[in-house]
């Protein structure tokens, strides 16, 4: 598969374009330029909390032009999600509201500008969280809550979420990161995934972060390193090192994201992945393809065995623990045609699936596919439309625990009160670009199979995303 997709890339040159658009940028990015939409696939600018190349407040703009041109780039964005359950959930929780919040600042310094060493940067950020999970007043505790931004964020004034340092080598064909960030930066993320709301698919695929501990998720870092390497314009391969934190995401170990003692530590998480950016025919149709593996060394608990081989269920003794999970992940994405005069204006399709190892977590499977579409509507370049389909499965081990917990009448695990199946979440969204730097977003979801029990109510969400770019 890594070579067929090579071979697309190697196949498939950019074509000449149409005199009203310019040719997207399909290689390297710097981390501390400007942000722009879709203009690399996996670069720092395309993390959920960075800002847009627009802002609201023009004396600040100008402020941060003079700062970036001394080598210190600033950024300061506002995301506020609102929602109202209309029906469904475990019990009747319609017109449950709930709000949540994420005020982030991020900073990028360039050295080169500073003191003149060549092809090195900085950068950092840090965000305030704080809000009402409205998903678990429907009882789920899924991946599928229907806001993205909650949680995570350590409910302090400022949670550190990464602080590190880039290196480009070999006129930035090839480049080295280190210090405290999180895989979700570079491997199986796209731009794409914060058109919408829900936890699913925002920022990353949700079943790799739950199914594995070592994939971590902004906003909680690990020490790490990553290494991306360019053999061909538009073609990379990029492997990393991450150490596995069994307590990340719990208040005791990463409140503040400051804590950075490795005595949590069980394992070293080893993503590899390679990606391709192909422009297709006359007016640049860019796309994104990406296959990957990652192996986890921590050691994990079986749901289903216990340490003499036989069901916990049944036996009530401690479970057998193995060393070792393997996560793989295939997505893409891909302009399907262009409209208006903007590079970035057309519709898109995306598509992708994730599998993680059953015998310990929680999902074993996901997969979604979605449209997106930039300038949809004459006289509109930066409103988005999109839909997205979320499908989740349970892992088959843990199911299987489940049912045996449930016939003798016990408590069963991943907050279930009967077995877990799968769920399947439809999201339509439309965000409008109100003035320069400011975005409201109506949302509407439909999650069937709430917490993936098929016993729960199909959960119906009206939701609203408030975004200030400052």
């Amino acid at each position: 598969m890594p070579l067929a997709v090579a071979s697309l890339f190697l196949a498939v040159g950019p074509g000449p374009l149409s005199a009203a658009t310019a040719p997207p940028y399909t290689g390297l990015t710097s981390p501390s330029g400007p942000s722009v939409f879709l203009d690399s696939p996996t670069a720092y600018d395309n993390t959920p909390f960075t800002p847009n190349t627009e802002h609201a407040y023009s004396a600040w703009n100008k402020l941060r032009g003079s700062l970036a041109n001394k080598g210190i780039g600033l950024g300061v964005d506002y995301i506020g999600e609102s929602g109202i359950i209309l029906n469904g959930g475990r019990t009747d929780v319609s017109g449950s509201a709930g709000y949540t919040h994420q005020i982030a600042v991020q900073v990028n310094l360039n050295w080169q500008k500073l003191v003149g060493w060549k092809g090195f940067n900085t950068h950092f950020a840090f965000v305030n969280r704080a809000g009402h999970n409205l998903s678990t007043d429907a009882g789920d505790r899924s991946v599928v809550n229907v806001q993205e931004i909650y949680g995570g964020g350590g409910n302090v004034i400022v949670h550190l979420v990464s602080a590190y340092g880039t290196q480009d080598f070999l006129n930035q064909r090839l480049q080295l990161a280190l210090g405290y960030m999180s895989v979700n930066l570079d491997f199986s993320t796209s731009p794409l995934y914060c058109t919408f709301m829900n936890n699913a698919i925002c920022g990353n695929p949700k079943t790799e972060t739950k199914g594995s501990i070592g994939f971590s998720n902004t906003p909680n870092g690990v020490l790490g390193g990553r290494l991306r390497f360019w053999p061909l314009h538009g073609l990379y391969v990029q492997g990393g090192a991450y150490g596995v934190n069994s307590g990340l995401g719990q208040p005791k170990y990463t409140r503040t994201g400051f804590e950075f003692d490795t005595s949590a530590y069980t394992g070293v998480y080893v993503p590899f992945e390679i990606g391709a950016i192909p422009v297709f025919g006359p007016h640049a149709l860019v796309g994104h393809y990406k296959i990957a593996a990652a192996y986890d060394s921590s050691p994990y608990p079986s749901y289903y065995t216990d340490i003499n081989g036989n069901p916990i269920p049944l036996t009530g003794l401690p479970a057998r623990t193995g060393r070792g999970k393997i996560q793989v992940w295939t997505t893409m994405d891909q302009m399907l045609f262009r409209h208006g005069r903007g590079i970035y204006e057309g519709l898109y399709v995306m598509a992708g699936y994730i599998h993680n190892t059953p015998r310990a977590s929680p999902y074993e499977h996901q997969y979604y596919l979605g449209l997106s579409d930039r300038g949809m509507i004459p006289g509109r370049p930066n409103d988005v439309v999109g839909i997205m389909v979320n499908h989740v499965t349970a892992s088959s081990t843990l199911v299987a625990a489940q049912k045996l917990y449930y016939r003798r009448g016990k408590k069963l695990p991943a907050n279930a009160l009967t077995p877990q199946s799968s769920a399947t979440v439809v999201e339509a969204t439309y965000n409008i670009h109100i003035r320069q730097g400011v975005w409201v977003q109506p949302d509407f979801q439909y999650v069937i199979n709430p917490n993936l029990e098929r016993k729960v109510k199909n959960l119906s969400v009206l939701g609203l995303r408030l975004r200030v770019i400052f």
